[in-house]
C-alpha cells in the first residue's frame, strides 16, 4: 500500500500552539503558505530538523518585490480576486499532489478576524464537494474540523465535545452515538447542532454536506 504523504496549508490566522497541529507541521512532507502567512511566520522552518520543500501562493499583496525574488519559483502568483488565498492554496495543492495519496492539514485558518475564520471553516464544504474523497482536516488549538457529504462514522471517545454544522439546511440530519441524538431534523442555522458530546469510541452522522468539529480533549466530568 502506498504511504500517504502529508501536505500542510498554512493560513495567516493564529499560529498553532497545541501539540497536535504542531506535530502535523513538523511531519509535513510539503508546506503551502498563503502569501500573508509566509510574511508573518518566516521562521516556521525552525520546527523542522532541516528545511523541507514549500511553496507560497496568493495575489502577492502581502509580499515585497524582494520577498518574491528570494522565493524564486517557489512563489506562485494567482491574481484573480473571486477566491481567498486559502482557496488558491488548496486548489494549487490539489492539482499538484493529485489528492488520493495525500492527507491535507489546514493550520492557522482560525483566529484574528472572525470573518476570515467563518469563511475558512465553511470553505471545507466547498473543497470536499469539488474534490470528493479527499482527506482534509482543519486543525486548531482546540480540535479539528472535517467535512463530508452523506454519511460518515467518526472515531471518538467518551465526553469528546462534538458540534455539527449543516451546509445544506434543507436536508434532514440524523446521528447515533451522541449524548443528544438528532433524528431526521433539519439544522437551518449553525448553532442548532453545536455543543454535543460523544458517548463511546465512535459516532455516526448522516445528512447533506456537513462540517464536524471534535475537541482533542474530553470535557471534564
Amino acid at each position: 500500500m502506498e504511504e500517504r504523504k502529508h501536505i500542510v496549508i498554512l493560513a495567516a490566522g493564529d499560529f498553532p500552539t497545541h501539540e497536535i497541529p504542531l506535530k502535523a507541521l513538523r511531519e509535513a512532507d510539503f508546506i503551502v503558505f498563503c502569501d500573508s502567512a509566509y510574511r508573518q511566520y518566516p521562521t516556521v522552518n525552525d520546527l523542522w530538523a532541516e528545511e523541507k520543500p514549500f511553496a507560497v501562493i496568493g495575489d502577492g499583496d502581502s509580499l515585497s518585490p524582494y520577498d518574491k525574488r528570494q522565493l524564486g519559483d517557489r512563489w506562485i502568483q494567482v491574481d484573480e480576486q473571486d477566491y481567498n488565498d486559502l482557496h488558491k492554496a488548496m486548489e494549487w495543492a490539489a492539482s499538484t499532489f493529485h489528492l488520493s495519496p495525500f492527507t491535507f492539514h489546514l493550520l492557522g485558518a482560525t483566529g484574528k478576524r472572525e470573518d476570515h475564520t467563518l469563511g475558512n471553516i465553511s470553505y471545507l464544504a466547498t473543497f470536499i464537494r469539488e474534490h470528493p474523497g479527499v482527506q482534509v482536516e482543519m486543525l486548531t488549538d482546540h480540535g479539528r474540523f472535517t467535512a463530508f457529504t452523506g454519511r460518515r462514522t467518526y472515531d471518538s471517545f467518551p465526553r469528546q465535545q462534538v458540534s455539527l454544522f449543516s451546509m445544506t439546511p434543507e436536508v434532514p440530519v440524523s446521528t447515533t452515538g451522541l449524548q443528544w441524538e438528532i433524528k431526521g431534523r433539519c439544522l437551518p442555522v449553525w448553532w442548532e447542532g453545536t455543543l454535543n458530546s460523544a458517548l463511546t469510541d465512535s459516532f455516526t452522522v448522516e445528512g447533506g454536506t456537513m462540517i464536524v468539529f471534535q475537541t482533542y480533549e474530553p470535557k471534564e466530568a
